[in-house]
C-alpha cells in the first residue's frame, strides 16, 4: 500500500483556482443572480476569470523563483559560487520566501475546505 503524500500548496491552489473557474463559468451559462454578495455578479464573468488567470500568474511566479532558488542551492552551484554568485542567491532566497507568503495569502482564502492544511497558515 503506498501513502497518500500530501498536497503541495501548489497544487491545492490550481485545484481551487479551477474549481472556481468552473463554477463561474456554469453560473454565467445558467444563472444571473450575484456570485459574491459584493457588487462583482454573473454578469462579469471575464472579471472573475481574470482573477483566476492572475492567480495562475503568481503561481507561475512563485514555481520559477522556485526552480531557481533550488538550482543556485545544488552542492555544485555553492561549490563554485563567488561573492556576486552568493549575493545573487541570497537574492532569489528573499524572492522565493516573497512569492511563498503570496501563495500563503491566496491559500487562506480557502483555508475552510478540507484540504488546507493549517502548515500554510504561517
Amino acid at each position: 500500500m503506498s501513502e497518500n503524500k500530501p498536497m503541495t500548496i501548489v497544487e491545492f491552489l490550481e485545484a481551487r483556482i479551477a474549481a472556481d473557474e468552473r463554477a463561474i463559468m456554469k453560473l454565467a451559462e445558467t444563472d444571473r443572480r450575484p456570485v459574491l454578495s459584493v457588487a462583482i455578479t454573473v454578469n462579469h464573468p471575464q472579471r472573475l476569470l481574470a482573477e483566476c488567470a492572475a492567480k495562475r500568474a503568481i503561481l507561475d511566479l512563485y514555481e520559477r523563483h522556485r526552480e531557481n532558488r533550488d538550482a543556485r542551492r545544488s552542492p555544485r552551484a555553492r561549490a563554485a559560487e563567488d561573492e556576486r554568485a552568493a549575493q545573487d542567491r541570497r537574492t532569489q532566497e528573499a524572492r522565493t520566501s516573497v512569492a511563498e507568503d503570496a501563495l500563503r495569502a491566496l491559500a487562506a482564502v480557502y483555508a475552510a475546505h478540507p484540504d488546507y492544511q493549517q502548515e500554510w497558515s504561517a
